[in-house]
């Protein structure tokens, strides 16, 4: 039988291979295609603020969590994980929901991310709560998806394993230390006397629940001066090594600093971003403390790599959806001199294009790169140095193109141009050999990811050797593309198989293309988190509203560079003389 002849069709053995076969593996989503978003979030974040990720954002549930641990092995029960699971779930479950019918005046200020809102939060003006709901899917809810290895890391919990003989987790004395404060915040209400019975069977009363917020709310450690929260500020400010207590601590004084710029609006992450890349946001300025100016560069070239990963994740979108246009949403293959022919007359057709809100120099695929960096350098300010405030220009700075790239999402050349100018741009702040001096300290950060995942020290290397070719911009679209996006996304994809999660890739001289969704964007920056922890250790008013105010402690904690230390120590020194906890 003839396998089939195209000639006219695109259809055939030729164009297509065998299209009535089915996929190896099967399609998955996924996230993170070129791999740049594990640069920041398992690298550099961790490095700027360790014990504080995106998911652990509010600091009570560091005394909630070891309560229950520290009640789990004073009770009766087998030290194993299913034990703990049917200990666990139904008070987790009573604390959800009493965080959702708090009533206390400082929960308007609370954010989102109480542990099993989603199941939970219909149910919040119900007249009572059955604790064996199942709020999460999760075994061992909040604590296991989001908190236990924070907690460990801050030395709250020993997590058991082969190597310390425990066997399940166990609170240390810091730990202990907390869940004593805890208790004895929550001691009177009747839900704790209730918990105390273990009788858990029965449904709890809303305003039995409310009552219990009051005191145990996530909102309410601020005001715990008495019992739990002095022992939480110790913890963030001086648990871990030498390198994370330095690195924590100048990272939540600077959040403390920037909470004065604009005082007359909120502070989002989006702000955040650029206040911290920038130091400059609707006229008003972020100038770091000297002793912040060291953790601050360090946090702008955080946001840089960033922008610099939004412009390859960006242009995979832009290659993705185009390609799949071409191919009848991947029926057939794509030539590869196609796709360049496609990249050159977007290129070319960009000036009749709708501008996006962008001043962009006009160009064509022609055009050589250097005019075209030359005529942005004329309308931005790139010489200022790594600790200076930088110039801002509503219709060419790197996060106008990026929120025009992002807000418009069209396939085009304009898009094209922005993207080139995008990374042209944080070659002039970063990727200068002159700019090295000012970014010495920060050189680990700018090289993090290597050649596996797109480092941008070694691709700021490569680019300058490439513009001493004087390339036009389709050359250096096409070698962008080629080279940091479909290379690495091959590279990418086939580690996370049997997860099929290819967008695009390479057969022979043709590309196929996938029909999945190729996202765009930036990851978590752990504003919230940051700013959340901030707040709730009673340091500074809500980042959430204007008029922004420093507390007491948080003037003494930004001005004194710490505060007084052993809160913790002392109160689980009493733990210590009681040893280890024994099955």
């Amino acid at each position: 039988m003839a396998i089939g002849n195209s000639q006219g069709t695109g259809w055939g053995w030729d164009e297509t291979g065998p299209a009535w076969g089915s996929r190896a593996f099967a399609p998955k989503s996924g996230q993170d295609h070129l791999g740049l978003g594990s640069v920041s979030s398992d690298r550099i974040l961790p490095s700027l603020s360790p014990g504080i990720n995106v998911l652990t954002i509010h600091p009570r549930y560091w005394s909630f969590y070891s309560w229950v641990l520290d009640d789990f092995w004073a009770a009766d029960l087998p030290r194993t994980r299913k034990a703990f699971r049917d200990f666990y779930r139904p008070r987790e479950a009573l604390f959800a929901m009493a965080c959702h019918v708090c009533d206390a005046p400082e929960h308007a200020t609370l954010v989102a991310n109480v542990v099993g809102s989603r199941r939970v939060g219909p149910k919040a003006r119900d007249a009572e709560f059955d604790p064996r709901f199942d709020y999460i899917k999760e075994a061992l809810g909040g604590y296991g998806l989001y908190y236990r290895s924070a907690m460990e890391l801050t030395g709250a919990l020993i997590v058991a394993g082969p190597a310390n003989g425990f066997p399940f987790d166990a609170p240390t004395p810091a730990g202990r230390a907390l869940a004593a404060a805890f208790r004895g915040a929550v001691s009177r209400t009747r839900l704790a006397a209730k918990l105390r019975t273990g009788a858990l069977a029965a449904p709890v009363p809303r305003d039995v629940l409310a009552e219990f917020a009051r005191a145990a709310c996530l909102c309410q450690l601020r005001v715990a001066e008495s019992h739990d929260l002095p022992l939480l500020q110790d913890l963030f400010l001086h648990s871990g090594t030498v390198g994370e207590i330095n690195s924590r601590g100048e990272t939540l004084r600077m959040l403390l600093d920037l909470s004065r710029c604009r005082p007359a609006e909120p502070i989002g992450q989006d702000d955040f971003r650029q206040i911290i890349y920038f130091r400059e946001l609707d006229g008003s300025r972020y100038e770091p403390r000297a002793e912040l100016v060291g953790v601050g560069r360090r946090w702008r070239v955080y946001q840089g790599r960033e922008y610099f990963g939004y412009v390859f994740n960006r242009l995979l979108r832009w290659v993705s959806r185009r390609g799949l246009a071409e191919t009848d949403a991947g029926l057939t293959l794509l030539p590869l001199h196609r796709l360049w022919e496609l990249v050159a007359q977007a290129l070319d057709g960009s000036a009749a294009e709708p501008d996006m809100g962008l001043a962009l120099p006009e160009a064509r695929g022609s055009t050589q790169v250097a005019g075209f960096l030359a005529a942005l350098k004329g309308v931005i300010d790139t010489n200022s140095g790594a600790d200076a405030v930088w110039p801002r220009h509503e219709g060419l700075d790197e996060h106008a193109l990026y929120q025009a790239c992002r807000d418009f999402d069209a396939d085009d050349g304009r898009t094209l141009i922005a993207l080139l100018a995008l990374i042209l741009l944080l070659r002039e702040r970063f990727g200068l050999p002159g700019r090295a001096a000012g970014f010495r300290q920060e050189q680990g950060l700018l090289a993090e990811g290597g050649a596996l995942r797109n480092g941008m020290a070694r691709f700021m290397h490569l680019l300058n050797q490439r513009l001493l070719r004087d390339p036009t911009m389709a050359e250096l679209a096409r070698w962008l593309i080629e080279d940091f996006v479909i290379v690495q996304h091959e590279r990418v994809a086939a580690a996370k198989l049997p997860d099929d999660t290819y967008r695009v890739r390479r057969v022979s001289d043709s590309l196929r293309f996938f029909a999945q969704e190729a996202q765009a964007g930036f990851n978590d920056s752990r504003f919230t988190a940051l700013s959340t922890t901030v707040h709730e250790l009673g340091w500074v008013t809500t980042f959430r509203e204007a008029g922004r105010e420093l507390t007491p402690s948080g003037h003494a904690l930004l001005n004194d560079g710490d505060l007084p230390g052993g809160a913790l120590e002392t109160a689980a020194a009493g733990y210590q003389a009681q040893g280890r906890m024994t099955a």
